[in-house]
């Protein structure tokens, strides 16, 4: 009967864990596709609900990294169900860095739009990038739900990809308008900064998905 209540403990402990991991994982989908709109519509108000969304990133990884300690302290998990644990630890530092890009980006893009840079050129690269990086986010999150993941992995690769060919098609066209108006030679480079922030995003959502997919199949994170 102890050993029943402790495994009832422990599920509930763990369930509790996965509703955490999975609300702080919501919020920074959410802040990207705000940040999305919020260029579309060249809207500063919209950048400040970014900044909103993730600002209590920071306070939530620490509570899921305590909530995994005291679980592993308590009941000793073991094989899988420890890999698991130790996989959330890793995750919350990938979940903090893709809130504070969003939380860069924001910042700092309404204050090229509130300086009046020209998007006229770049619009089209930085709606890409902010599409490309948030469909690379869900599918490695939506492992977490899954049986296999292996196919998701895949599918974040894929975006990830397609990030890194748009950022460089980004960084050759504003390269080409510096060399017609030398002038903007800081404020593009700037944006360029900015842009990377959303290409970086990419890329921790492909480690965020080696780590989920890990915790499922084991292995080393090297094979990965």
């Amino acid at each position: 009967m102890r050993v029943k209540r402790m495994l009832t403990t422990y599920q509930q402990r763990v369930k509790k864990l996965n509703s955490m991991v999975q609300d702080a994982t919501k919020k920074i989908v959410a802040a990207h596709k705000v940040a999305l709109s919020a260029f579309k519509n060249k809207d500063l108000d919209e950048f400040e609900a970014v900044i909103e969304l993730v600002k209590t990133m920071d306070e939530e990884a620490r509570d899921i990294d305590n909530d995994v300690v005291k679980i592993i302290a308590l009941f000793g998990p073991e094989a899988s169900e420890l890999r698991e644990l130790i996989a959330y630890i890793k995750l919350t530092n990938e979940i903090v860095r893709i809130g504070d890009y969003a939380k860069t980006y924001a910042k700092t893009m309404k204050r090229h739009i509130a300086n009046e840079i020209d998007f006229s050129k770049l619009d089209e690269y930085v709606v890409q990038l902010h599409e490309t990086a948030i469909k690379a986010i869900e599918f490695a999150l939506d492992i977490i739900e899954s049986e296999d993941g292996e196919e998701l992995y895949r599918k974040t690769m894929v975006e990830e990809s397609k990030t890194d060919e748009i950022f460089k098609l980004f960084e050759k066209e504003l390269l080409s308008d510096l060399c017609e108006d030398s002038e903007k030679i800081a404020d593009y480079l700037n944006v360029l900064s900015t842009a990377r922030k959303i290409e970086r995003t990419a890329d921790r959502a492909v480690e965020i998905a080696k780590l989920l997919l890990f915790a499922k199949k084991g292995g080393k994170l090297e094979s990965f």
